[in-house]
């Protein structure tokens, strides 16, 4: 694995730990937000790549082929034998190309050891990165950072108070006193450290540094090349070699705000579009920009030249959380088109409706588009602009990652790959299928059955309805038959017996367990099919892991998990304060008899004889008020 993914990877699991947003367009006033969202676009290119062979290592096995990473923290062979137990390191990164691994102690150091276990750089470091350009690493020790290289050797001393990398630039953001400035790999300062804030993509030779909230351009050389007069730089992001960066140019012009208007620079820093030309424009992708002026859209390129005409209701570049379609759509009116990456059309002006997707191909996902037209019928096209699965059907389900879905035609449905080939035929009168499932719950005839990915028959048609558990991972099913319930497995094998009128599937801080109804009275089964509470009570309500409050004809009692009896049933009112907003477990019950309220702990010890209406009214007028 190159030394650039390992980057990446280190940097993602930092940003993943203190569970930070993420945000689709930033500006370079936000460092953290940049950071961020790049780690968030490579996160599936990560998770794809952290397998694959470099080309250095298909001529040369190498120890990261050799052995595999179990869980965050451990090393297993090729035969499944333990090299490096899961229970010795806190954290440990996949061998890099010069067979060394990140690690970080459970006392909270970080150094490098190899598969062997042999400490490569000494664990005495507070925080660490992983090697990126010159073969240098940020650690912190003694609460400054600095880098060192593979040697474990300080090559740049600890003075400075953030952790940076090395970039296209040849350059690390450094920090002291609170300001900022950029140094070289020799530890030079070469963009004296002086400035409110700087920053620098990953994929472009120049930086920003910012003085009284303004931006300007400055060389790798440490040469101002523009005035400070930017309020906002927008970064956009490039794939290179497989990996995402941020970048400025790399797409074309960069976006440039000052005084709330925009306008496009290009890499020599001239003015291409000037400000105040759009009223609003969109960062570059592939060479085009997205532009608006009175209320219509259109499309630019490097030049500043109009190549779709500003008549448009709207533009956009497809999304998707975090990521982002090179695609255009464009919507007049109610109809939409799509262009591909250099604005040429892919589709007629007659779609009503897109969805973006991934579906899995024979070596990878792909991402691609569902397509309504005006007639209805629906197709696909990849993400590359080609046409695959022709407008044949009246609905195609998204492929959710899958490589089969299911699809109507002429009011029935089926299995098609995402090819287009039929997997199953049309001869269903429904099909649900479960986001990344590959069983397909289908009806035929007013029977449901279940089949796989292949047209396979899975589950019987003998059911009136078949619901995935909420927990079973596909696995296990709440079933219906003569009108009543009960859960099967994949065999159809009885895991909860159908004799029940109704069974809870998801419940909102609910229990683990199925909530039930059998003859009309409630009780709690769980996911095994063992009887917790029988199904004895009028109703039944669980929301913490001390007591069940029951009822019996219009009174309340409580049991505990063992069904044993804690209040007998003989109150008109019981209250708790709800464990899931005190974030404590419950400690004091308050029962009403008689017009009068008693205090017990969750044994039924008295606590108090008589508790006042106002103590009441104060924990539970909420509750009170609301019934």
């Amino acid at each position: 694995m190159n030394s650039a993914l390992l980057l990446h990877l280190i940097f993602l699991r930092k940003i993943l730990a203190h569970k930070t947003a993420l945000f689709l367009y930033v500006t370079v006033s936000n460092k953290a937000r940049q950071t961020l969202r790049t780690l968030i676009n490579i996160l599936i290119i990560l998770t794809l790549l952290i397998s694959c062979k470099s080309p250095k290592e298909e001529s040369n096995a190498t120890e990261s082929q050799t052995y595999k990473r179990i869980g965050n923290n451990g090393f297993v062979n090729q035969k499944g034998d333990t090299i490096i137990s899961t229970n010795i390191y806190k954290f440990l990164n996949p061998i890099d190309d010069e067979n060394m691994i990140f690690a970080q102690l459970k006392n909270g150091k970080y150094g490098f050891i190899n598969i062997h276990q042999d400490t490569l750089i000494s664990f005495i470091y507070d925080d660490m990165g992983v090697f990126g350009q010159g073969q240098l690493a940020p650690a912190n020790f003694n609460g400054k950072y600095g880098y060192i290289n593979r040697k474990g050797e300080v090559k740049i001393p600890f003075q400075y108070e953030n952790e940076s990398y090395f970039y296209n630039s040849g350059l690390a953001i450094a920090k002291k006193e609170g300001k900022f400035g950029f140094i070289n790999m020799k530890g030079e300062e070469i963009i004296p450290i002086e400035f409110e804030t700087v920053d620098q993509s990953m994929y472009d030779t120049i930086v920003l540094a910012s003085k009284n909230s303004k931006w300007a351009f400055y060389s790798k050389k440490g040469v101002r090349k523009t005035d400070f007069k930017y309020d906002e730089v927008v970064e956009t992001y490039i794939e290179v070699d497989g990996i995402t960066k941020s970048t400025l140019f790399g797409n074309g012009l960069v976006l440039v705000k000052a005084e709330n208007k925009t306008a496009y620079i290009n890499n020599d820093l001239e003015e291409i579009v000037p400000f105040g030309t759009y009223e609003i424009a969109k960062p570059f992708q592939n060479d085009l920009g997205i532009v608006y002026n009175n209320g219509k859209y259109g499309i630019i390129n490097t030049l500043g030249e109009v190549v779709i005409p500003i008549k448009n209701d709207f533009i956009e570049h497809p999304s998707e959380y975090s990521n982002e379609s090179e695609l255009f759509a464009i919507r007049k009116g109610n109809n939409i088109q799509l262009l591909d990456k250099t604005a040429k059309p892919i589709t007629d002006f007659d779609i009503k409706e897109y969805e973006w997707d991934s579906y899995k191909g024979e070596e990878s996902y792909q991402r691609y588009f569902v397509l309504t037209k005006s007639s209805g019928m629906t197709g696909t096209v990849s993400d590359k602009g080609i046409r695959e699965i022709p407008f044949e059907y009246e609905k195609i389900e998204p492929f959710d990652g899958r490589s089969v879905t299911y699809a109507k035609q002429n009011g029935k449905f089926g299995l098609i790959d995402y090819l287009g080939n039929v997997q199953y035929p049309f001869e269903f009168d429904e099909v649900i299928s479960g986001r990344y499932s590959d069983y397909f719950i289908a009806n035929k005839l007013g029977n449901y059955g279940m089949i796989d990915k292949n047209g396979n028959q899975i589950i019987s048609f003998n059911y009136e309805n078949i619901t995935p558990t909420f927990y079973g991972k596909s696995k296990s099913f709440i079933v219906q038959k003569n009108g009543l319930f009960g859960v099967i497995d994949l065999k159809e094998n009885f895991i909860i017996p159908i004799e029940y009128e109704e069974i809870s599937n998801w419940v909102e801080y609910g229990p683990e367990e199925h909530f039930i109804t059998k003859n009309g009275k409630k009780g709690l089964i769980s996911r095994d099919g063992k009887l917790v509470i029988p199904p004895e009570y009028d109703e039944i309500f669980v929301d913490n892991s001390k007591l069940i409050k029951v009822e019996k004809n219009g009174l309340f009692g409580t049991v505990n998990w063992k069904n044993e009896i804690i209040h007998p049933i003989e109150y008109k009112q019981i209250l708790w304060e709800w464990p899931y907003l005190t974030n404590k477990e419950l400690d004091t019950v308050y029962l009403k008899r008689s017009g009068k309220y008693i205090s017990t702990d969750t044994k039924g010890k008295v606590l108090k004889e008589n508790v006042s209406k106002k103590l009441i009214d104060e924990k539970f007028g909420y509750i009170l008020n609301y019934r």
